[in-house]
């Protein structure tokens, strides 16, 4: 399925506003409305638990701990989503291991105070980062998590949400409407952008289901290695 760009939101938007010639609606003065209707359509897909969220990082290098005394922040390992939401899982193997050798690490609430050896074992998110005990060996490490999608900016960029122009272009003239005071045409368009949104809802859940109802949204106790350890 092809992704619109962000031109074809600009067009469809002066469409709804009866300014194709970009008379009184210029890309420019649409730009913000667009980055706003972006964000809630991304805020949607987070909520829904949209996979087009998901995402893989690269494998993480994490250095031995010279000394046992503080945890150690993987913010500070090169490669580090900069992207990230949430955290999902986390797997580890030793270096110069193969990608079959990964094991999964467990997810705790608390860190435990216990002695370090060759493998991390566990992952605690806290503070916006992920924690580690920390191992002997240097080990690499592998995460899938949420992350924000890349805000279309210029006119070639892609929309990424296959049909999304759906909902930001309504949204976009819907908010262009509101600023000149015509609350009606806000409301109308609002309610088609609204219903567009759960088409697009229904289209990526449905694909990757191939059901005809809705699956359950990610939730971070769901289906996962997590503990909650008194230490």
């Amino acid at each position: 399925m092809s992704v619109a760009l962000l031109s074809k939101v600009y067009s469809q938007a002066r469409t709804l506003l009866n300014d194709d010639e970009a008379v009184n609606w210029t890309d420019y003065k649409l730009a913000s409305k667009a980055v706003m209707a972006f964000e809630e359509l991304e805020a949607e897909l987070i909520v829904a638990g949209i996979p087009i969220i998901n995402s893989v990082s690269v494998i993480l290098n994490v250095p031995a701990m010279t000394f046992d005394d503080i945890n150690f922040d993987l913010s500070t390992v090169l490669g580090y989503p900069t992207d990230m939401i949430l955290p999902i899982w986390m797997k580890e193997r030793q270096v110069g291991e193969r990608n079959t050798d990964f094991v999964d690490m467990v997810e705790v609430d608390f860190m435990p105070n216990i002695d370090i050896d060759t493998y991390l074992h566990y992952w605690q998110w806290i503070q916006n980062t992920i924690l580690l005990r920390g191992a002997l060996n240097p080990t690499q490490v592998q995460l899938r998590y949420q992350r924000y999608l890349p805000i279309p900016n210029v006119n070639t960029d892609s929309m990424i949400v296959p049909l999304g122009q759906l909902y930001v272009a309504n949204r976009v003239a819907a908010l262009a409407y509101q600023s000149t005071g015509n609350r009606q045409m806000w409301m109308d368009l609002s309610q088609v952008a609204n219903e567009n949104l759960g088409r697009i809802l229904d289209m990526n859940i449905k694909e990757l289901q191939d059901l005809p109802g809705k699956r359950r949204p990610y939730h971070r106790g769901y289906g996962r290695n997590r503990v909650l350890r008194d230490f």
